[in-house]
């Protein structure tokens, strides 16, 4: 394909599928917490929404890229915009929680069509002396929307319901078919040299979907059940067969001589960790929040787009700073402030004011923008010329992958906590107010499902008391919710801890220059 007159012209319509794509994810944040109540499941249950979805982004983008190679990169965004839209509308109108889980998956293998295509278009549209530009610009649409999904998708869900932003996305998915085929050219490429690995392929798969869904089995069937160690077990086998086979390979889908390199492995890590980091929370304060006394998905919304906002509008600055001082001294100056604000969301109560919470996310939010760009210019910077695609390729999985897994964790803690607190508070409020077993029972389920409908003995034993329904359960969620975010804090300061511990083998610009070179 000849570069266009005017790339900008297409370029803006392929912004716009990935705009609405990074949109849509973002709205996820804030509308778990009521889809987990419309269809009734655990808060530790509700991380495989995420995790149907980020599967088949991870799996299937090394396929589709290879695929849009072969068949053109346009028609690949069009099957994707496609697949991605009527699986928005399955999502609104799902009868059951397992076919909404269906209807996820085929989100993620919708941007698993689009994001390769759209990322090897910047190549083919623009000339060596603009991509920086345009890369420039499709990171901030991207962060844009981010920024903007937490808030929009609260405003919506509190506004309209919470399937109102599966169908706004899957409406906005279709009509961004309109620019897409009028303004964007055919691009067909090489088909990439060596054969397709279809094996690592499959035992990629098999390794993330265990991998990713193995904190949720263990947080619903308990660390002894056969159900888990048969995950660990797959995961492993999986693991351990995929290294071995993509040694052999001549095409990897999982390349192991970079993951050998210190140079890209290391900072790689990072960006792994801080994944988890930011997932964790994003998740853990979407039930925060949206449970607590006075919360709601609109507050959450606030709170997601000071966090992404902030990352926004630290990422073309920091681009700017490691310009001219070492990425490694960014990166680390970057984990030492987000460890002082994961010691604050440790010691967070269910009363903190919300202004506080968004100082503290949007100083994550700085931070993250600073390390993300420290660490990706370290890592890309450390893969040979010839093994580029393979490395911003890995690197883009590990991102994949580390957003599932820290939602996961987090999610499974924070279920498994608040579970737990609930029934401390609730037994110590049935004894103290001399209710018997059968109406400690009766206050324990009205306590997890959060409901002040109760039978009219326990509202008169209550009332005997000289307690009201209300006050008690309120008090029983105000100490769940605080346990639980604690607990959840403490799992996020460890991740840091072993971030700051891998810092130190970060490597300096001179090093990264040497192997460029």
């Amino acid at each position: 394909m000849n570069k266009q007159a005017n790339p900008w012209v297409s370029f803006i319509a392929l912004l716009f599928a990935t705009f609405v794509t990074i949109e849509a994810a973002a709205f996820q944040a804030p509308v778990l917490p009521s889809v987990t109540a419309h269809f009734g499941i655990p808060v530790n249950l509700a991380a495989l929404i995420l995790i149907f979805y980020f599967i088949a982004v991870a799996v299937f983008a090394p396929m589709m890229g290879r695929m849009g190679d072969q068949y053109g990169r346009r028609r690949m965004v069009t099957i994707g915009l496609v697949v991605f839209g009527i699986s928005e509308f399955m999502a609104a109108w799902a009868p059951s929680f397992w076919f909404f889980l269906f209807a996820r998956f085929l989100q993620g293998l919708g941007v698993a069509f689009i994001f390769p295509a759209v990322f090897s278009y910047v190549n083919r549209l623009f000339a060596e002396d603009q991509r920086g530009m345009a890369l420039g610009i499709m990171m901030f649409i991207m962060t844009l929307g981010a920024a903007s999904g937490g808030l929009l998708g609260g405003l919506l869900i509190d506004a309209f319901g919470w399937p109102s932003v599966y169908i706004i996305s899957g409406i906005l998915a279709l009509l961004g078919l309109v620019p897409l085929l009028v303004w964007v050219p055919e691009s067909d490429g090489e088909v990439p040299a060596g054969r397709f690995d279809s094996l690592g392929a499959l035992l990629l798969f098999l390794t993330i979907a265990a991998l990713l869904s193995l904190p949720t089995w263990a947080a619903n069937f308990g660390r002894s059940s056969w159900v888990t160690w048969a995950v660990v077990v797959v995961g492993l086998l999986s693991l351990i067969a995929l290294w071995r086979h993509s040694g052999r390979q001549a095409a990897p889908i999982l390349d192991v001589a970079l993951l050998k390199d210190r140079r890209f492995a290391v900072p790689s890590a990072i960006y792994w960790i801080q994944m988890l980091l930011s997932s964790g929370v994003v998740y853990s304060l979407a039930f925060f929040i949206n449970n607590r006394p006075g919360g709601s998905a609109a507050q959450f919304g606030m709170v997601t787009l000071a966090l992404f906002g902030c990352t926004m509008l630290a990422s073309p600055i920091a681009g700017k700073l490691i310009d001219h001082f070492e990425p490694k001294r960014i990166a680390t100056l970057s984990l030492i402030g987000s460890l002082l604000a994961i010691l604050f969301f440790v010691q967070m109560e269910t009363t903190v004011s919300l202004g506080s919470v968004l100082v503290m996310a949007g100083v994550i939010g700085v931070m993250m923008g600073a390390n993300s760009t420290a660490l990706m210019k370290l890592a890309l910077g450390a893969v040979p010329p010839h093994k580029a695609g393979a490395g911003s390729g890995l690197f883009s999985m590990l991102r994949d992958l580390g957003l599932p897994t820290g939602s996961s964790l987090a999610l499974a803690i924070f279920g498994l906590s608040s579970s737990f607190h609930t029934r401390r508070v609730t037994d110590e409020t049935a004894a103290e107010l001399g209710l018997g077993d059968a109406l400690g029972a009766e206050l324990m389920a009205a306590a997890g499902r959060r409901s002040a409908e109760v039978s009219a003995d326990l509202a008169a034993a209550l009332q005997a008391s000289g307690a009201e329904v209300g006050h008690v359960l309120e008090s029983i969620t105000v100490a769940s919710l605080g346990g639980a975010i604690n607990n959840v804090g403490y799992l996020l300061l460890m991740m840091l801890l072993l971030a700051l511990l891998l810092s130190p083998w970060l490597s300096l610009r001179k090093d990264i220059q040497a192997v460029s070179g």
